[in-house]
């Protein structure tokens, strides 16, 4: 079970301590050890010790970030966890079948993050442009809404469940790419709109986050993302070089040998 080690609970912006806590003893009771909280609100280590009992194992490897963009930088696979569907990504329900195909995941080309939203509205359509995928639980649609402790146990519950990796899978032939090197190509992306002013009107916002989602989709290797953007500043380095020469001109004049 090596490969749940390469699993990671991320909790986006949780603000009731007592839910880190709970959140806390479902990781316990299911195997898992790695947890991080972005931007959480203030909270007492031994306010979570009083929900989750014995929590040193989680404790000991809590991680706290100031944002997403940090939370998730080493993470080459991210599953939102939603019952809303984005457009532009896979959306899934099939939660036994998904939990098995992470696991494998997790062993081959982990890490793998599960992001769970703030407990009053979840995950922004921005958050999850940074996902992969999209998990929602099959419950009753009547009462669908499940609160932070819930959702994470039973989808802990089923990664736990699901069978392991039966034999030593094949590596893959490049590394996924980090989601650092991702937010790295959609910055590079941006200054590129910028550049050619591909946006003729308002601030572009939908825009990026579609252009977001699709670097995610894509499945880049780590070298994939390096190339593509290498690709794209040097031609943001030409876009700016046509429009004003004398800035070649003097890069060129630089780098001579003096005399």
């Amino acid at each position: 079970m090596n490969e749940m080690n390469e699993i990671v609970v991320i909790l986006h912006r949780p603000r009731d301590p007592r839910n880190i806590g709970t959140v806390a003893r479902a990781m316990l009771n299911t195997g898992f050890r790695h947890l991080r909280l972005v931007d959480p609100a203030p909270f007492d280590r031994a306010a979570i010790a009083a929900v989750a009992h014995r929590p040193d194992p989680i404790l000991s490897a809590l991680a706290i970030y100031p944002d997403l963009s940090a939370a998730i930088a080493d993470i080459r696979h991210l599953v939102g966890a939603s019952d809303r569907p984005h457009p532009r990504l896979p959306w899934r329900n099939d939660v036994r079948q998904w939990a098995v195909e992470t696991r494998q995941r997790a062993a081959t080309a982990g890490p793998v993050a599960l992001l769970f939203g703030a407990e009053d509205n979840g995950l922004s359509r921005a958050e999850l442009s940074c996902c992969h995928e999209i998990i929602g639980l099959p419950v009753d649609p009547a009462y669908p809404a499940l609160n932070l402790a819930q959702a994470v146990l039973l989808t802990l519950y089923e990664l736990q469940q699901a069978s392991p990796p039966t034999a030593p899978p094949l590596p893959p032939a490049e590394p996924p790419a980090e989601l650092a090197a991702l937010d790295q190509l959609a910055s590079v992306i941006d200054a590129l709109i910028k550049a050619t002013h591909f946006v003729k009107s308002g601030n572009g916002l939908a825009l990026r986050q579609r252009l977001r989602a699709i670097i995610t989709r894509a499945a880049l290797s780590q070298r994939d993302a390096a190339i593509v953007t290498a690709l794209l500043r040097e031609a943001i380095r030409l876009i700016a070089t046509e429009r004003n020469p004398a800035n070649e001109e003097q890069q060129v004049s630089s780098q001579r040998m003096p005399d």
